[in-house]
């Protein structure tokens, strides 16, 4: 069995409350010998470009589950800069960025996941979740959806060591 870095809150002693709470999320004992992906969704519905990415971060969960894995879906924000603009909501749009960055960051290390789809429609959004890849360095997929929802997706499979702008 392979060695995944999602087994620090996986196996041990140590981490039996690790575990249990793991279960309450639907987790079973065969699911702790398989990789935790995270699903890193820019859903909301404040943003109309986003409102279709529910419906998408389901799909992913799916696939990775048929594949083997165990997915665990989170969101960012979105600051629509439409909306925001014209009043001081404005002065958050360019800093949302670093903030989603540091969420994504945080997410995945605090729970140990072992690899990441990032699923995003906005010029801050994916330059965030891109900036946590090469923070994180670990196999993640990046998938870019058109604001219309259309199914014309744009995946890329982001290999976060030799990423380069």
């Amino acid at each position: 069995m392979p060695k995944y870095r999602s087994a620090t809150t996986t196996h041990g002693r140590n981490m039996a409350g690790a575990r249990a709470l793991w279960r309450a999320t639907g987790m079973t004992d065969a699911d702790f010998g398989k990789p935790i992906i995270a699903v890193v969704n820019s859903f909301t519905q404040f943003v109309p470009g986003h409102v279709h990415l529910r419906d998408l971060g389901k799909l992913v969960a799916e696939q990775i589950e048929a594949a083997g894995g165990v997915a665990k879906e989170f969101n960012t924000i979105a600051v629509d800069d439409g909306i925001a603009m014209g009043h001081g909501g404005m002065l958050y749009s360019l800093p949302s960025r670093e903030l989603i960055a540091d969420s994504v960051e945080y997410m995945v290390n605090a729970h140990c996941a072992d690899a990441m789809v990032c699923i995003s429609n906005c010029d801050k959004i994916t330059p965030g979740m891109l900036m946590a890849s090469l923070r994180l360095n670990i196999p993640g997929d990046l998938c870019v959806r058109r604001p219309d929802g259309s199914r014309e997706d744009q995946a890329v499979r982001l290999k976060s060591s030799s990423l380069t702008w």
